[in-house]
């Protein structure tokens, strides 16, 4: 019995290195800057990210305002993961409409009246991201696409592609808006290869399992 308590601890440490990802902010993209803004209800509004290793994206938080307020928003966030097409969004990988959605206020100041607010959301499915690949968020705030007046507001400016948006979420007229936008991404990150002297534990513990078994 010492054995195999021994072998099962081995086991579950080694699993234990391989199980260490957990849901987190695994992409930010920067909190609101309070200066600008793009409609996100006759638009599509997307961004793009990217990882260095492989991950699984299983939701998302996006900032957004509206003139002294979002009392035009309707409660509705659909969003999209596109590929990359020479710099701008192409084909349509996942979509859906957010699930387990929380709304708070950030605390910061839009600069056309009301704060910035924080929507968080997940994913109706996760999203297996390739290491190195580009993919774009689309985020659209409306149950239609006649313009409220909700928009993504604007990050400071960073290293990646600036937004682009889809009039009427057409998705085939992109236009390049200038603007880096305040979002992140939540998900896990690829869990770690057990090191082969972990491995060597279990094998171990499994050879002295085997041993007791035949004392027996």
């Amino acid at each position: 019995m010492k054995v195999l308590r021994i072998a099962g601890l081995a086991l579950a440490a080694v699993l234990g290195f391989a199980s260490v990802a957990h849901s987190a902010v695994i992409y930010n993209n920067g909190g609101p800057s309070g200066a600008n803004g793009n409609d996100a209800t006759q638009w599509v509004q997307a961004e793009d990210f990217g990882f260095g290793l492989g991950s699984t994206v299983g939701g998302a938080g996006v900032y957004i305002a509206g003139f002294g307020g979002i009392g035009n928003w309707d409660g509705t966030i659909d969003y999209w993961i596109f590929g990359d097409s020479g710099g701008t969004p192409g084909a349509a990988l996942a979509s859906g409409s957010g699930q387990n959605v929380a709304t708070s206020d950030s605390g910061i100041a839009w600069g056309f009246g009301g704060n910035a607010w924080l929507v968080d959301f997940d994913f109706a499915s996760n999203f297996n991201a390739v290491a190195g690949n580009t993919y774009w968020l689309g985020v659209h705030l409306s149950t239609d696409y006649n313009r409220d007046d909700i928009y993504w507001v604007t990050t400071a400016n960073n290293g990646t592609t600036r937004g682009n948006e889809s009039d009427s979420g057409t998705f085939n007229n992109w236009f390049n808006n200038g603007q880096e936008h305040a979002y992140y991404l939540k998900g896990e990150r690829v869990p770690q290869v057990p090191a082969p002297a972990a491995l060597g534990i279990v094998g171990l513990g499994l050879a002295g399992l085997g041993l007791a078994r035949r004392r027996k």
